[in-house]
C-alpha cells in the first residue's frame, strides 16, 4: 500500500514537471495575451464606430464641411474594416490548438515571429480606431 502511494506521488510529480511550459511557450503565451488585450480594449468601440458612421452620413454634402464629414466617415469605415480583416486573419494564423501541438520548439519559434508582427498590426489598429473616433467626435462636437 505504501509503495503504490509512493509510486503515485512520483508519477504525479513527473506529470507536473512534464506539463510545465518551456520558456519559449511562456513568452509566446505572454505576447499572445498582450495582443488579445489590445484587441479586447478596442473591440467594444465597434458599436460606437457604427453609430458615428450613421451620424456622419446625415451631414455629408458637397460643401467643404460636408466633405470633411465624408472623410471622417470613410476613416471610421476603414478602421472598422481593418478590425474585421485583422480578426479574420488572426484567427486563420492562430487557430485554437490543443496544448500538445504547442510543444514543437520550431513551431513555437515560427509562430512567435508571426505573433510579433500581429502585435505591431494590432497596435496600429488600436491607434487607427482611436484616431478616427476622436476625429469624428471633434467634427460632430461631441
Amino acid at each position: 500500500m505504501k509503495r503504490s502511494f509512493v509510486y503515485s506521488i512520483i508519477g504525479l510529480l513527473l506529470f507536473i514537471s512534464c506539463n510545465q511550459l518551456s520558456k519559449e511557450e511562456q513568452e509566446f503565451d505572454a505576447l499572445m495575451q498582450k495582443v488579445i488585450n489590445v484587441h479586447d480594449e478596442v473591440m467594444p468601440k465597434m458599436g460606437e464606430m457604427s453609430t458615428l458612421i450613421k451620424e456622419l452620413e446625415s451631414k455629408i454634402d458637397t460643401t467643404t464641411q460636408g466633405k470633411s464629414y465624408a472623410k471622417a466617415q470613410q476613416d471610421i469605415k476603414d478602421s472598422y474594416d481593418f478590425m474585421m480583416t485583422w480578426m479574420s486573419d488572426f484567427s486563420d494564423q492562430f487557430p485554437h490548438e490543443t496544448e500538445s501541438s504547442k510543444t514543437d520548439s520550431k513551431k513555437i519559434a515560427s509562430q512567435m515571429e508571426l505573433l510579433k508582427k500581429e502585435e505591431v498590426k494590432v497596435i496600429e489598429l488600436k491607434n487607427q480606431i482611436n484616431s478616427s473616433i476622436k476625429n469624428a467626435k471633434e467634427l460632430l462636437k461631441k
